[in-house]
């Protein structure tokens, strides 16, 4: 199989399971929010920003760096192996602070200490996560997408399942976190299963001295964990002041809290939920990239970012017309919420950015750019948090979207302008960005026309 056959069919694998996964998971949304309402969504939300911390420290980097050892040829055992116990480590750790420091964090940071179980029940995932984050690096080093999209898509049924059974003999919250417990166990279940099967029918290569071993993996490793987890710090007091802010505005306690969970837990899946087409690019382009950089084909690697940033945005460009046009349709059908039809419509501008920008994140990592994505996001999720804790006091729910729209601008400039300069690729106005918004524009004419006949 060449590798453009092999490259499409496992990108057709990652984006039917996405697709699929980012479905079940809007509607298992509206489940959720017909249980919790909107300020019980707000809460939820708020929860899994403190999760997403150590998930984070647990799974960023160590994926990304079995990926890049085993796609340059290192051995498969000593790689996996050694990013396994660096990932269980950091997992076990992560775990400890949020057990010993749950009731405060519920307290003080949540304002809710009802949300201290909720966060103690998700502990039990953490070193499910951080094996998992590992198998899937290397199913995805030696492109096999099949079996971690079976993955995903078991955990998303285990999480789902178990979820609803559970609401009837405890609280909606507490079975949520439970749920979502079994769901990463299963996972790490079946990818653990089926990687020991993998790697006995075909041990790999050999690997270099222990020390280089590690050493590699560290290059790699360190600085997608450490932006991350500085990123993820940062968008977690963000969302922490999201809700002050808005409190402060005047919208009171339950009403910011629902304000937050209609932008966070309505609008944003909705936006996203296209991007499940694309981005599986981002981790496929990961090997393919590495192994041209490593033999030095500097050609095939500009023909493959043109390719991508072509495509991406003229998906971008018609995903954002559609947003605009059916806004409102799409949010009464989902969540019957009039407000995040509104929200949306005005969000779908800034997609073209959004999708471009997590496309280039992927490539500047297959290229051993991820210090330099690492300074972006950081500097980025900065600006963010303080624009947030000084606007959103005095302008509201206009101000977060503003911040929203500036982070996309600043994040993406910079990724974009990184990777040509790397690649030494030029931008091509004309087939980029003129074409794909002249498509979208002919398409928004189109369905507006069609619209006012109906």
């Amino acid at each position: 199989m060449t590798w453009k056959r092999r490259f499409l069919y496992n990108a057709m694998i990652l984006t039917g399971g996405a697709v699929a996964l980012r479905l079940t998971n809007i509607a298992f949304r509206v489940f959720i929010c017909g249980q919790l309402g909107d300020s019980g969504m707000g809460l939820y939300q708020l929860i899994f920003s403190i999760f997403s911390l150590a998930v984070t420290a647990c799974t960023s980097g160590v994926s990304l760096a079995v990926t890049r050892l085993v796609a340059e040829g290192n051995g498969v055992r000593p790689s996996v192996g050694r990013c396994m116990v660096l990932a269980l480590l950091i997992s076990g750790l992560a775990g400890l602070v949020l057990w010993c420091g749950s009731g405060w964090i519920a307290a003080i940071l949540l304002g809710s200490p009802e949300a201290a179980r909720p966060i103690r029940l998700l502990v039990p995932g953490l070193p499910c996560m951080a094996v998992c984050a590992c198998i899937k690096g290397y199913f995805l080093a030696v492109r096999n997408t099949a079996l971690p999209a079976a993955g995903e898509l078991l955990e998303q049924v285990f999480t789902i399942g178990a979820g609803m059974l559970l609401m009837s003999r405890i609280t909606p919250l507490d079975a949520l976190m439970l749920g979502s417990t079994l769901g990463e166990a299963s996972s790490c279940l079946l990818l653990g299963l089926c990687f020991l099967c993998t790697v006995r029918r075909n041990p790999g290569g050999r690997a270099g001295k222990g020390r280089v071993a590690t050493r590699k993996v560290l290059h790699i490793a360190a600085p997608v964990l450490c932006g991350n987890f500085v990123r993820s710090t940062l968008n977690s007091t963000e969302n922490l002041l999201v809700p002050r802010g808005l409190k402060q505005y005047g919208a009171g306690a339950a009403g910011s809290l629902a304000q937050y969970g209609i932008m966070q837990g309505m609008v944003m899946p909705i936006l996203l939920f296209p991007a499940s087409f694309i981005t599986p690019l981002c981790s496929l382009f990961i090997p393919e990239l590495a192994e041209r950089a490593a033999s030095g084909r500097q050609k095939s690697i500009q023909r493959m970012a043109r390719l991508a940033m072509r495509l991406t945005l003229l998906f971008s460009f018609i995903v954002t017309t559609l947003l605009i046009v059916f806004a409102e349709p799409l949010c009464n059908l989902f969540f019957n919420n009039t407000q995040a039809g509104v929200l949306l419509r005005i969000m779908a501008p800034i997609v073209p950015l959004m999708y471009l920008d997590s496309i280039v994140d992927g490539m500047l990592k297959g290229l051993d750019q991820q210090v330099s994505t690492l300074k972006y996001n950081f500097s980025d999720s900065l600006l963010r948090v303080l624009f947030i804790a000084v606007l959103l006091p005095v302008f509201g729910m206009k101000a977060y979207v503003f911040v929203l729209f500036f982070s996309e601008i600043f994040n993406a400039s910079l990724s974009i302008h990184r990777l040509l300069k790397v690649t030494d690729l030029t931008v091509d106005v004309v087939d980029w960005v003129l074409l794909p918004a002249v498509t979208g524009a002919l398409l928004y004419y189109f369905l507006s026309f069609l619209t006012a006949l109906i």
